[in-house]
């Protein structure tokens, strides 16, 4: 079931209306993605670091 609300928007200015909307909901899924990517880097980069010293301590050994 529907409701109507009341908006003081020109019908000619609904379509940027939309647009902002959309823009706001990217730029919140982009906020989480953004989160998450970055956990992921850090934990390449831990990764990295790790296996460079298994390297070297082998390296030093043999």
């Amino acid at each position: 079931m529907g409701s109507k609300v009341r908006v003081d928007e020109k019908i000619e200015d609904l379509d940027d209306w939309n647009d902002q909307f959309e823009e706001q909901e990217s730029q919140r899924n982009r906020s989480r993605y953004n989160a998450k990517r970055r956990r992921q880097i850090e934990d390449i980069m831990e990764d990295r670091v790790l296996a460079s010293q298994i390297r070297d301590a082998y390296d030093e050994l043999y």
